[in-house]
């Protein structure tokens, strides 16, 4: 297709389009002639994945350019590229303060190393306590034991949870993970080899995010929920 058909398929304007190129979030189009580029599905789905990151979750162009990059980068497998698109998903819009979260531009998480190398991301490390909580969580639940931008954000909301006065030990995070499990298993959907990369990480950035957001807005209905019965009258 041409880059006007191109533009009118996504939304996204032919200046935004030939930016996207400048900048190398978007591969250049195959030469028809000296004046004209065809473009195809690949372009296709790399462009609806930048839209729906810029709008959505207004990330910025540098952030986008991280995740392009290790889209193109073949030596990462598709379960190292979900983990990097859930970092995103968590940076953009999740509720999550920056402090819990790898510093952008900073080296990205990946799986933990057979050494038990730990990959902090450069953020500040919280005292060995809250991760050893999660150790156990996950051993009680018997989940895989990871590094994970969720595993190292969730030892830092603890450490901070725990600052500000609240409860934080394991019975607290399992029964929370316990409680979330169940919703979980039927958000998963297998991701089939049919979709490009660039499909994988937008269902997987857009999944994390909607489910995000539902959590939260749900959190909040029950917690004002049961202050109110906390607070009527009993008979």
């Amino acid at each position: 297709m041409k880059l006007s058909a191109l533009a009118a398929a996504t939304g996204v304007s032919t200046a935004s389009i030939k930016y996207y190129i400048h900048e190398g979030l978007l591969p250049p189009g195959r030469k028809k002639n000296a004046t004209t580029a065809v473009y195809d599905d690949s372009h296709l789905h790399r462009l609806t994945l930048i839209r729906w990151l810029r709008d959505e979750l207004s990330i910025p162009i540098t952030g986008i350019a991280e995740l392009t990059r290790a889209i193109d980068d073949d030596s990462l497998s598709t379960i190292e590229l979900m983990g990097i698109c859930q970092e995103l998903a968590l940076r953009g819009n999740s509720g999550l303060p920056a402090s819990a979260l790898r510093a952008p531009g900073s080296a990205p998480y990946a799986l933990k190393s057979t050494t038990g190398d730990d990959i902090t991301g450069g953020a500040a490390t919280p005292p060995d306590r809250f991760d050893e909580i999660v150790d156990e969580a996950l051993d009680r639940l018997g989940w895989p034991d990871e590094e994970s931008a969720a595993r190292t954000a969730l030892t830092r909301v603890l450490a901070m949870t725990d600052a500000a006065g609240y409860r934080v030990d394991v019975d607290s995070v399992v029964a929370q993970c316990q409680a979330i499990a169940s919703v979980a298993r039927d958000n998963i959907r297998p991701i089939g080899p049919e979709l490009s990369r660039d499909e994988v990480c937008l269902r997987v950035i857009r999944g994390i995010t909607m489910h995000n957001r539902q959590l939260i807005a749900t959190s909040a209905l029950t917690h004002a929920s049961l202050s109110i019965l906390a607070r009527q009258p009993r008979d």
